[in-house]
């Protein structure tokens, strides 16, 4: 796998700053660090875009959702894996964005990965209780202690995000010590030692972190209701079942807002480039497959329909899934 060299602050973008020339048909994918998903992602597109295309690939190891969003939209990459929730909210220049709108990205494959909003909460307090839905466990009069994330992560924004469309605020719940923002690494404990007992965050099936504090403490998934889901939608999340055995003990399926990993490109890139870059991946599913089961689940044409489009698609993606018949 090749990568660019990246260093950090404005260096990075100096080294960066003239990918989109093109020159020798050298495509750059801005990924993640090594070691994560991502990143490994980024290496499988590496090696099936060159075998299926005349098209080089060098990838850049290091970004994150928010960054790769930036520098996509700034020319700096021509492709970059990034969250669906800041490619929304850099197009309507809102959160991370305030005031500084993204809006030079386009939309080239949606979907490789399905992120849940997994809020669970000990099924001891539930009983106790009767909180089962997210509202009333989280900002009721007998509101659970919840872990999130610290500062830095998506989670403790989206969490603000609802405890404002439910009244309140981050701020105002960690002022009550209803909220704790600790590391992943520690929330297992947390639970263990009753210092909380819910925990909010985004998720794949499987995600350590929940899995984690549901071997620490019997825990059951909150449900969510209409008004939240719909309060949600602004800022990219799509309601979605999360289903029934995704984690031990949890028998049902859940109604969950769900946020995709979704691989953009500038909207400068020439439309013929992404045409074969759409058409590599989409056509090599198979072999992605083979290399990582995460691909097994992926149906690149649901996640393509508008429903899921928080960008516009780039004119090349386009072409091809039209060809395919999956865009009416």
């Amino acid at each position: 796998m090749k990568h660019l060299a990246y260093l950090a602050g404005a260096s990075a973008l100096a080294l960066i700053s003239s990918v989109s020339a093109f020159a020798g048909e050298t495509i750059h994918i801005q990924a993640e660090e090594p070691g994560s998903s991502v990143y490994i992602y980024a290496g499988l597109f590496d090696s099936v875009i060159e075998k299926a295309t005349d098209l080089n690939v060098e990838i850049i190891p290091r970004g994150g959702s928010v960054a790769n969003t930036a520098l996509t939209s700034a020319g700096k990459t021509e492709f970059a894996f990034a969250n669906n929730l800041p490619l929304k909210w850099g197009l309507e220049g809102i959160l991370e964005f305030e005031g500084k709108p993204q809006l030079n990205n386009r939309l080239v494959l949606s979907g490789m990965q399905q992120t849940y909003l997994q809020t669970i909460a000990a099924t001891d307090y539930v009983k106790k209780t009767g909180n089962t839905d997210v509202r009333s466990a989280l900002t009721g009069d007998d509101a659970a202690t919840v872990l999130v994330e610290p500062a830095g992560s998506l989670n403790p924004v989206v969490l603000d995000i609802f405890f404002k469309n439910a009244g309140t605020s981050l701020e105002d719940m960690r002022a009550k010590r209803k909220v704790a923002q600790v590391p992943s690494s520690q929330m297992g404990q947390r639970v263990q030692d009753g210092f909380a007992n819910a925990y909010f965050g985004n998720g794949t099936i499987g995600n350590p972190d929940v899995a984690e504090v549901m071997l620490t403490e019997d825990m059951t998934f909150l449900k969510w209701n209409q008004e939240d889901l719909d309060g949600l939608a602004p800022y990219g999340f799509v309601p979605s079942a999360m289903p029934a055995n995704s984690y031990e003990g949890q028998t049902e399926e859940v109604i969950l807002p769900i946020s995709l990993n979704d691989f953009i490109a500038n909207k400068d890139v020439p439309d013929d480039i992404v045409y074969k870059v759409t058409k590599a991946i989409i056509e090599n599913i198979e072999t992605l497959s083979e290399a990582n089961k995460g691909f097994a689940s992926w149906d690149p044409e649901e996640y393509i329909q508008p429903k899921y489009q928080v960008i516009p698609l780039h004119p090349g993606a386009e072409r091809y899934y039209r060809e395919r018949g999956w865009l009416k």
